[in-house]
């Protein structure tokens, strides 16, 4: 995992030597550790992990329905959000990019929940709203 790529906010999933796995919101990233706030299993509990005890979440379709991605009902792989104004090709094992207007935009891959959320903040200039209750 890239650590360069995470930034406030963003969403991994990590698995601390004492502690139950989890998905963490990142608050601030330091010289070699994180510190976050829990989302779950325990919801509002501040601590501090390292680096190699974090994990990236792969986007998969639950993933895009939590961040608000409608899938395209002719079901071409085309997810978009409910404005219409970013889409997001994604077929499992296939492509995993944004989109506009059918066409990809980018030459890597979206592989990841935080990619995905650095990606929609790029293109909107506004932070991807994920509700992980869902």
């Amino acid at each position: 995992m890239n650590i360069r790529t995470l930034r406030q906010g963003s969403l991994i999933k990590i698995s601390p030597r004492e502690n139950e796995e989890g998905l963490l919101a990142i608050q601030e990233i330091q010289k070699d550790n994180i510190i976050g706030e829990m989302l779950v299993p325990r919801q509002g509990y501040h601590f501090r992990i390292k680096f190699y005890e974090i994990m990236p979440i792969a986007i998969t379709e639950k993933w895009l329905e939590k961040a608000g991605f409608i899938k395209n009902s002719d079901n071409n792989g085309q997810w978009n959000t409910p404005d219409n104004n970013i889409g997001f090709h994604f077929t499992e094992g296939g492509e995993k990019k944004f989109s506009s207007n059918g066409v990809l935009i980018g030459s890597h891959p979206v592989e990841f929940v935080h990619e995905l959320q650095n990606g929609y903040q790029f293109l909107t200039g506004k932070d991807l709203s994920i509700d992980i209750s869902s």
